[in-house]
């Protein structure tokens, strides 16, 4: 961990630091159509992110549901990657040297984000989100895939404990790698089921800025309390952590609340680049932690210098990226 001493310089004078080799060097491949992941742009992107020193690349496969309290997860016919289409990226990747992870999402079409997904029958609910887990879990298990991520950020069920265990049994009975959820940073402590998991993973998007346009040394001291805090909880479950998440936007005032998608700040690279380069410094030598994996890169090429959305694709960001990942 870093051990931050008083400076009075803007920025700091160090080259970025270089993770362990057993870390995970994850980068989320993200697309919300049925065959962006088969297409060109989607195998280039692979390409450019396994240049910039992944390890393992995640793929995004979301189902969805009517409401925020449906019981049913559905595969939407045009907006759910088919099998297909992600059987191909997960070829390219897997050919390229890239470890797979395959990270289930659900998304509901009146809105909002999972956390808020609240179904009035939780075990109708839960059948229904089982049916849609296993084909993917199966898949994976034919890929062999060295994880796969049960649910995502659904903090409004996570006290249904059993029917969690229900699930973790069934993804068990068909799929033999890695199992972690990915939980939302405020909720990963509240999650009752650790223990039946391979490993913590948990969406980092805790602020570590508390003001606009930071310098690497005010990130770098925002980031102890967080890490203090998921340390403990490592003690306390005897469960390594992982970051199924994390990720900042290239706007001004990205790390204060990074979980923010929407906001409207006006674009600011060098900001995302300093919050890039303080993750990796301060999560380059943690024994408990396994590793990270960056939302996102999109699979349609999106990025560049115009681009304020999360992907660091064409930015400073990459550049910091690769120095720590792929320094050679």
């Amino acid at each position: 961990m870093v051990v931050l001493t008083a400076m009075s310089c803007e920025k700091l004078p160090t080259d970025v630091a270089e993770p362990a080799p057993a870390f995970i060097r994850g980068i989320t491949l993200a697309n919300w159509t049925t065959d962006g992941y088969a297409s060109e742009s989607s195998r280039n992107a692979i390409l450019a992110l396994r240049s910039a020193g992944a390890s393992h690349m995640a793929i995004l496969i979301t189902g969805y549901q009517d409401t925020k309290s449906s019981n049913k997860v559905l595969v939407d016919p045009l907006r759910t990657p088919t099998q297909a289409a992600v059987s191909q990226a997960i070829g390219w990747a897997q050919s390229s040297g890239l470890q797979v992870t395959l990270k289930p999402q659900i998304l509901s079409n009146d809105g909002g984000w999972p956390g808020q997904l609240k179904p009035s029958d939780p075990e109708a609910w839960f059948n229904s989100y089982i049916d849609f887990l296993l084909p993917l879990a199966q898949l994976a298990e034919s890929f062999g895939a060295a994880q796969f991520i049960i649910g995502t950020e659904l903090g409004q069920t996570i006290q249904k404990k059993e029917l969690w265990q229900k699930t973790i049994n069934s993804i068990k009975s068909v799929y033999s790698g890695q199992l972690t959820y990915a939980a939302s940073w405020d909720e990963v402590k509240k999650v009752p089921f650790w223990q039946e998991l391979d490993v913590i993973g948990v969406d980092f998007y805790f602020p570590v800025a508390n003001r606009k346009d930071p310098n690497q040394l005010e990130i770098l001291a925002a980031w102890q309390p967080w890490l203090q805090t998921l340390e403990l909880l490592n003690k306390q479950t005897g469960r390594d952590i992982l970051f199924t998440e994390i990720g900042y936007r290239s706007i001004d005032g990205a790390g204060m609340k990074p979980y923010q998608f929407n906001n409207p700040d006006p674009l600011d690279l060098q900001e995302q680049a300093d919050l890039y380069w303080a993750a990796l410094q301060s999560t380059a030598d943690i024994p408990w932690l396994k590793g990270m994996y960056w939302w996102n890169w999109l699979a349609d090429g999106s990025g560049g210098q115009g681009n304020s959305d999360y992907t660091p694709y064409g930015k400073p960001a990459e550049s910091v990226l690769t120095k720590s990942w792929n320094p050679e």
